[in-house]
């Protein structure tokens, strides 16, 4: 089993944000507080998530998840 990165995460979790708040994105962020975060952007993550990882989140996984960090360890204990 491969490790994931958690900086490679959280990029390609930032990636998928306007420029404007990728700076102020870490893994502490609650990213359901972002103001760019919708039903849409949420999407948009599983896909890159399942695209680049071959895991496939769940609503419950983002209600479990306080932060991007939390997130990754959701993603990291699925990832094969």
């Amino acid at each position: 089993m491969t490790s994931i990165d958690l900086s490679d995460f959280v990029i390609l979790v930032k990636n998928q944000f306007s420029e404007e708040i990728r700076d102020d994105i870490n893994e502490q962020t609650d990213f359901k507080a972002l103001k760019e975060w919708s039903s849409l952007q949420t999407i948009i993550v599983v896909n890159e998530i399942h695209k680049h990882y071959n895991v496939i989140l769940n609503s419950d996984d983002f209600s479990a998840a306080q932060n991007l960090g939390q997130l990754y360890e959701i993603v990291e204990s699925r990832h094969i």
